[in-house]
């Protein structure tokens, strides 16, 4: 059983090196598809042993993945950026010769802030996978067909994986993704997650009224069906710009938020999001209660499902908004000991600093 690693690059000198190492060491062959490098990525991808595809861009990374597909000759696939780095927890083989297996989830970390969850990241090497959508895009479809069709399953591989590019300045990434995400959701409206993913660069460049719009589109469409557990991302988008300064108070506020409580009650970003409208509406017993709702998910929230969740929420943010609910409960006492924690969570956080000397004062 041989396994496939398969990229796609453009000047990517600075990680790549370091990516191609960590792979190298658990995959039988690696295929590099650069889309038009003017820096070393062509060379490190070749001094590191990889075989090395030259493809033009065409504005689409369904197209350019699945370039690499076709030159891979592996019996499973495993795909990964050059910001990622990858590793193995245990015996991959013994996973991947289930007969049934068509695809395997490994854990990822999209950024250091962010929970872990499962992705669908190595898949057979079938003529019949391929990743499809322009941007986000993805193999779920052909792998769900194959599910249906043939009583496949899905198992989850001891692998791995971390994004590093998700830190600091993302302008550049909001500029190059806007219009690739303006054509897929002309092109896919009904997956949710681009209208999210949309709305997330319109804000990013600076257009709050464009991303409004954008949520509202995607909320439109959730609403015709079923709940899946990533359109809870539509909800805290909104909810996230009701409590911002961009000054869009939401006059349904109080509509998402029971919408949201009757879809998805238990996620953690729900919960979240109403303690802080409880809150913000004077009911702080009810709001500490979605709180400690929230905290019993864990000191991490790792709930290996399908959303990374800002690790925040399970401690910073929810041990600051629980020390205000007791501060405004007249419980100064109560509120120390959580307005401390939090502090001690982000020593830089002025108003949490403010709240916490001013219940040290209400306890002298």
């Amino acid at each position: 059983m041989r396994v496939s690693a398969a990229l796609i690059v453009r000047n990517e000198e600075k990680h790549l090196g370091a990516c191609l190492a960590c792979v190298a060491a658990i995959v039988d062959e690696i295929i590099v598809v650069d889309t038009g490098s003017t820096d070393s990525t062509p060379d490190i991808a070749s001094e590191n042993g990889a075989i090395l595809v030259r493809e033009t861009w065409r504005d689409d990374f369904s197209q350019a993945r699945n370039c690499a597909l076709e030159r891979a000759t592996g019996d499973w696939i495993l795909y990964i950026d050059a910001d990622e780095r990858v590793r193995l927890d245990g015996s991959l083989e013994s996973v991947l010769r289930d007969p049934k297996a068509v695809a395997a989830r490994v854990s990822f970390r999209a950024s250091s802030q962010l929970t872990p969850y499962k992705e669908h990241r190595v898949f057979r090497n079938r003529p019949d996978i391929r990743f499809r959508g322009v941007i986000h895009e993805t193999i779920v479809p052909d792998l769900q067909r194959i599910i249906e069709k043939e009583n496949a399953a899905i198992v989850d591989a001891p692998l791995s994986i971390d994004h590093l590019g998700y830190e600091g300045d993302l302008q550049a990434k909001h500029q190059r993704n806007l219009p690739l995400l303006q054509r897929a959701v002309e092109e896919d409206a009904e997956r949710i997650f681009l209208w999210h993913a949309l709305g997330e660069a319109q804000l990013g460049l600076g257009d709050a009224k464009s991303a409004h719009g954008s949520w509202r589109k995607g909320l439109a469409y959730l609403r015709g069906r079923a709940p899946l557990p990533g359109d809870v991302l539509i909800y805290a988008d909104l909810m996230d710009l009701h409590f911002s300064e961009s000054e869009r108070t939401l006059p349904d506020v109080d509509q998402l938020v029971t919408e949201s409580n009757i879809r998805h009650a238990d996620d953690p970003l729900v919960l979240y999001w109403t303690a802080r409208h409880l809150a913000a509406t004077g009911d702080f017993a009810q709001a500490r209660a979605k709180l400690e709702q929230l905290l019993s998910h864990g000191p991490d929230g790792s709930l290996q499902g399908v959303l990374g969740y800002d690790t925040r929420l399970f401690d910073e943010f929810a041990w600051g908004l629980m020390g205000v609910c007791w501060l405004n409960e007249g419980d100064p006492e109560s509120a120390l000991v959580w307005l401390r924690r939090a502090e001690e969570a982000n020593p830089d956080d002025l108003e949490i600093r403010t709240k916490r000397q001013l219940a040290e004062g209400m306890t002298r």
